[in-house]
């Protein structure tokens, strides 16, 4: 308990490295940004599946209805962080980036015999890209830079609740709220009679807005040696708001004055559909694996003050996750193996190409503090975009570390 309270004093503090952009991807200019995905540190060394997988050790926020597998008189803490590396090409060049970040901070813990809570913070989407390009004035041979920067990114916090419906069918509810701050800026300079002038044009989004989805989950033993879980989640379409301030600003000559500044509140989004379903077998508690398949309509999404066209996002997970005979007194014994894969056709179309995205994953589960707690390590080894129509393709090796903390609680003392 000590332990647990300890990483929540300490978290606490940087929970604002959420707001904080983790991409320098070209992409995360269009829709909402690159989105991000943080279910917990067990599922992304398993392809990011958890629709069907259950476990008293591992917050599993991908499907709310798991956590009736929480222990009674048990708490469970889930942190994540994660650092990526990222080769960008096109057709002529090639660019090296680094990003991190605060992955996730999740807590489960359970409420009765039946009821199930839980509760998480963790980045929605990212915002970070710097394009130069130059460009000529019509009828002339001069040239003008522009740059095209954006920055920043989405959180969502949610509270889970799950109810134990049957010993074998779990229901579950998530209720979040997203918001966030994206800012474009585009800066053009000219040069007029030994004079540079430079127009900086900062449009700011500020989002925001709820959200809502279900999920189901039930187990069913075919004898002691061997299990199944069958899952199901479905996210209920909603709206985040979106209030746009744009500024102007003019600098020539070290003199700078500011042109235009409103503020525009008539910004709407639509958020997609989101269905999934997912089946895992459990072998002997020493071997379980798992697939996933998703769907996310935003092909249906409106984004009134971004008018870029989205698409239908459509993916498939599958993960392993190999346990040895437990032995208290062999670590290697206890720690966890995983591997995992994943396919995401994209939720960007642009020129007529979908920016599709595909990974490998491994990781190990390594236990602390005798045998509840988990250190987890992932290595995701990727690839994103295309080179066809001048657009990117990013190769990407992802690291991703958590440390899942158990703790019994609400034990009450007996002296002899």
């Amino acid at each position: 308990m000590k332990l647990i309270l300890l990483v929540l004093l300490i978290t606490v503090p940087i929970i604002g490295l959420f707001a904080q952009n983790s991409t320098s991807s070209p992409y995360s200019g269009f829709g909402i940004g690159e989105l991000e995905t943080a279910a917990g540190g067990r599922n992304a060394g398993m392809g990011e599946t958890g629709i069907a997988l259950r476990s008293g050790l591992f917050f599993n926020s991908a499907n709310p209805a798991s956590l009736t597998s929480i222990e009674p008189q048990s708490f469970l803490l889930d942190m994540g962080f994660n650092f990526k590396y990222t080769q960008m090409e096109s057709s002529s060049k090639k660019a090296n980036v680094n990003d991190g970040n605060l992955s996730w901070l999740q807590i489960g813990f359970p409420i009765s015999k039946k009821f199930f809570g839980g509760l998480t913070l963790n980045p929605k989407s990212s915002v970070g890209y710097n394009i130069y390009t130059s460009k000529t004035i019509d009828g002339t041979s001069v040239n003008y830079p522009s740059i095209y920067e954006g920055t920043g990114g989405l959180s969502e916090a949610a509270v889970l609740l799950a109810w134990k419906l049957t010993k074998n069918i779990s229901l579950g509810v998530k209720s979040g709220y997203i918001w966030g701050n994206v800012t474009q800026t585009l800066s053009q300079s000219i040069d007029v009679s030994s004079t540079t002038y430079q127009i900086d044009q900062e449009d700011n989004i500020h989002y925001s807005g709820g959200y809502f989805n279900a999920g189901t989950q039930i187990s069913i033993p075919f004898n002691s040696r061997m299990s199944m879980v069958l899952g199901g989640i479905a996210g209920i379409s909603s709206r985040l708001t979106g209030e746009t301030s744009t500024t102007i600003t003019k600098t020539y000559s070290s003199t700078s004055e500011v042109i235009s500044s409103d503020v525009l509140s008539s910004g709407s989004m639509k958020l997609p559909l989101d269905l999934g379903v997912g089946i895992s077998l459990n072998f002997k508690n020493k071997l379980i694996t798992t697939v996933d398949l998703k769907k996310c309509n935003w092909k249906d999404a409106t984004l009134d003050f971004n008018p870029n066209k989205l698409t239908t996002n459509n993916s498939f997970r599958g993960g392993i996750e190999y346990s040895p005979k437990y032995d208290r007194q062999s670590l290697r014994q206890t720690i966890k193996y995983r591997m995992g894969y994943r396919y995401e056709s994209g939720y960007l179309k642009l020129y007529n190409n979908q920016i599709h995205e595909q990974a490998f994953s491994i990781g190990l589960g390594i236990p602390i503090r005798k045998d509840r707690s988990y250190a987890n390590f992932s290595l995701e080894l990727g690839t994103r975009g295309t080179k066809a129509a001048h657009l990117i393709q990013e190769n990407f090796v992802k690291f991703n570390c958590s440390f899942n903390l158990w703790e019994r609680w609400f034990i009450k003392r007996q002296i002899d």
